[in-house]
C-alpha cells in the first residue's frame, strides 16, 4: 500500500476526479460538524441554569446534527460514483489489455486466471475503495479537529491521547502486515477456483466419459480446503484488528477518565468541559477505529490490485507504425517464406529454416505428421508470433511492415476449433464487420452448405447460438464459421483442419464450397485427411520442423519420398 501504488490506482478515476475532491471537501466538513456537536454540548451542560443560552447551544446542536446527516448522505452518493467509476475503468483497462498481451501471455495463462483479473479482482478493488473513501476523508478530519479542539480544552489531558495513539495504529498495522500476505494467497486460490470451475463445466462430456467426475469433485474440495484455511487465516487476521485497537484505545480512554476526574476535583476543568473531553477522548478513537478496520480491509483489495497491475504491465504487442496499404483485395497476391525458423522455448526449435513460395492464386497444402509445425507457420503469417530469423513476404513485401489489423483484413481463417459468439446466427456470420449486408450473409449460407440446416430452425438466422448449444452440432458448427469466413470476402484463404468435426457427406458438400471460395484466391490448407489435398496446386511436407519435400501430389508420390509413405499410411489406415 505505497504511495505508488495509490497514485497509480487514483489515476482510474476518469470522468469522477472532480467528485472525488469534492467528496473530501464534504468529508473534511462532516468531520468537523460531528466535532463542534460535543463542544456545544459541553457548553450546554455548563449553562443548565441560563435557559436563553441553553436554548440557543441545543439549537445549534441540532442544527449541525442535521447538516452531519445530510453530509453524510452527500458523501455516500459521491464515494459510491468514485468507487465504481473507478471499478468501471479498472475493468474496461483490464479487459481491453487482454486484446493487447502477446499472444504467449494468453498460451500461458488460463481462461479462468484472465476472467477472476477482470471480475472478481476488480470487484474486491471496488469495495475496498468504497470502505476507504467512506472513512478516510471525515476520519483524517476528525482526528485532526478532535486533537485541537481537545488541547484548546485542556492539553495536558490530551497528551495522554497523543502519547499513546501510535500504539494502537502499530498493532493494526502489525496485524494488517500479516493479513495482507494471507489475502494475497487467498486471491491466488480464487482464480484457481474459477479456472477450475470454468474447465469443468466446458469439458463435462469428457469427464463422464472418462469417468473422472469424482476425481474432479476432489480436487475442487482440495482447493475448496486450501481457500477455507487462507480465507479464515485472512479473516482472523482482519477481524482482531480492530477488537486490539479498541482494547488499546479503552485503555487510553480510562487514563483520560481518571486524570480529567482528578482535574475536575481540583478545579482544573468544567463539568462541561469534562464531558466534551471524554466525548472526544471516545470520539477520537472511532475514526482510528474505522480506519485501522478498513486497513485490514484493504489488503485484501491490494492483494488483488497487486495482481492486476502486475497484469497490466506483462508485455504487449508493440505498436506498429503506419505503413503503406496492401493492393485492394480483389487482387491475387503471392506468399514466401524466407529461411524462416521458430521456438516458443528459447533453444527448442519448432521450425527451421523454412523456405516455400505459394504463387498468386494458387491452393497450397501444408502436410505432416502430428506436431511438425504445421499450425505454427500459419501463427507465423497471421503475426500471432515473430519468427526467430528469416522473413514472410506478401506480394514481396515483409508482413513486419503491414499493420496486423491491416494483414488480417485480407485474410480468412478457418480453424480446427469452432467458436461461436453468444448471438444469432446472423451477427455470427457477419462477425467480420457491420459492412456485410444481410444478402451477403444468406449467400454465404448457402454457399458453405449451412443454409440447409438454418431454414429448420425456429428463427432461421435470427436464432440465438452459443458454443454450449447441444441441438446444433459440432459439424453444423463448422459450417456456420466458414460461412463466416466466406462473408468476409477474404484475399487469402487459411483452412487449419477445418473438417475435422464433420461427416463424410458434409465434409463433401463442405470441399465443393471450399473449391468455390478458393477459386482465384491464395490459400494454404492444413488437413490430416491427405485426400482433402491431392488436388493442391503444390503441397509443402514439413518433418520436423524442415521443408522434407514439395511439389504437386503425383510428383510427390512418384517420388516415394516421406509424403508417399505418409499417403500410404493415411490409403491403408
Amino acid at each position: 500500500m505505497n504511495v505508488k501504488t495509490l497514485k497509480r490506482l487514483f489515476s482510474f478515476l476518469k470522468g469522477a476526479s472532480a467528485i472525488a475532491v469534492l467528496s473530501v471537501i464534504i468529508g473534511i466538513f462532516y468531520g468537523a460538524a460531528t466535532v463542534a456537536i460535543p463542544f456545544f454540548a459541553g457548553k450546554a451542560i455548563d449553562n443548565l441554569g441560563n435557559m436563553d443560552v441553553l436554548f440557543r447551544f441545543i439549537v445549534i446542536i441540532v442544527a449541525l446534527i442535521a447538516a452531519a446527516a445530510i453530509l453524510q448522505f452527500a458523501l455516500i452518493k459521491m464515494n459510491n460514483r468514485v468507487a465504481y467509476s473507478i471499478g468501471l475503468n479498472l475493468r474496461n483497462a483490464t479487459y481491453a489489455k487482454m486484446h493487447r498481451v502477446k499472444m504467449s501471455y494468453i498460451d500461458k495463462t488460463s481462461a479462468g486466471k484472465l476472467q477472476s483479473f477482470i471480475i472478481s479482482d476488480v470487484e474486491t478493488v471496488s469495495d475496498g475503495m468504497l470502505m476507504f473513501l467512506n472513512q478516510f476523508a471525515s476520519g483524517l478530519a476528525t482526528v485532526l479537529i478532535t486533537l485541537a479542539v481537545m488541547f484548546y480544552i485542556n492539553w495536558k489531558i490530551s497528551l495522554i491521547v497523543v502519547v499513546f495513539t501510535p500504539v494502537s495504529i502499530a498493532v493494526s498495522y502489525l496485524i494488517a502486515k500479516g493479513a495482507y500476505k494471507s489475502f494475497a494467497a487467498q486471491a491466488k486460490i480464487r482464480s484457481q477456483q474459477t479456472a477450475y470451475v470454468g474447465e469443468s463445466v466446458k469439458n463435462f462430456r469428457e469427464c463422464r466419459i472418462y469417468n473422472v467426475t469424482d476425481a474432479r469433485i476432489e480436487g475442487f474440495d482440495k482447493l475448496n480446503s486450501e481457500y477455507r484455511k487462507t480465507s479464515t487465516k485472512a479473516t482472523f487476521l482482519s477481524s482482531i484488528s480492530n477488537p486490539s485497537s479498541r482494547f488499546v484505545n479503552a485503555l487510553i480512554y480510562a487514563g483520560v477518565v481518571l486524570s480529567g476526574c482528578y482535574a475536575g476535583i481540583g478545579g482544573a476543568i468544567s463539568i462541561g468541559a469534562l464531558m466534551s473531553l471524554l466525548a472526544y477522548a471516545n470520539q477520537f478513537m472511532k475514526p482510528i477505529n474505522d480506519l485501522t478496520a478498513v486497513y485490514t480491509e484493504l489488503t485484501d483489495s491490494f492483494a488483488c490490485l497487486a495482481r492486476i497491475f502486475d497484469y497490466l504491465d506483462s508485455e504487449e504487442i508493440p505498436e506498429e507504425k503506419v505503413a503503406d496499404k496492401l493492393p485492394d483485395k480483389n487482387k491475387q497476391f503471392d506468399i514466401e517464406f524466407k529461411n524462416v525458423s521458430f521456438s516458443y522455448v528459447e533453444g527448442k526449435p519448432v521450425l527451421k529454416d523454412i523456405s516455400f513460395k505459394v504463387g498468386k492464386g494458387e491452393s497450397f497444402a501444408i502436410a505432416g505428421p502430428t506436431g511438425c509445425g504445421k499450425t505454427t507457420l500459419i501463427n507465423l503469417l497471421m503475426r500471432y508470433y515473430e519468427p526467430d530469423s528469416g522473413d514472410i513476404l506478401i506480394n514481396g513485401k515483409s508482413i513486419k511492415d503491414i499493420p496486423r489489423s491491416e494483414l488480417r483484413h485480407y485474410i480468412g481463417f478457418v480453424t480446427q476449433d469452432t467458436w461461436l459468439s453468444d448471438d444469432t446466427i446472423m451477427e455470427n456470420i457477419r462477425f467480420s464487420g457491420p459492412h456485410i449486408t444481410d444478402e451477403q450473409v444468406y449467400e454465404a449460407g448457402k454457399r458453405s452448405g449451412s443454409d440447409s440446416f438454418i431454414r429448420k430452425l425456429p428463427k432461421r438466422y435470427n436464432e440465438m447460438i452459443d458454443n454450449d448449444r447441444d441441438d446444433i452440432s459440432e459439424g453444423q458448427k463448422q459450417l456456420l464459421t466458414i460461412a463466416r469466413a466466406m462473408a468476409s470476402d477474404p484475399s487469402i484463404m487459411i483452412l487449419d483442419e477445418a473438417t475435422s468435426s464433420v461427416d463424410v457427406v458434409t465434409e463433401d458438400r463442405i470441399q465443393k464450397a471450399v473449391r468455390k471460395l478458393l477459386n482465384g484466391r491464395t490459400s494454404i490448407i492444413i488437413a490430416h485427411r491427405l485426400s482433402q489435398i491431392t488436388n493442391c496446386d503444390k503441397i509443402v511436407v514439413i518433418d520436423a520442423g524442415k521443408v522434407s519435400e514439395i511439389g504437386t501430389h503425383d510428383e510427390l508420390i512418384a517420388n516415394g519420398g516421406f509424403y508417399s509413405k505418409l499417403y500410404a499410411s493415411y490409403i491403408s489406415g
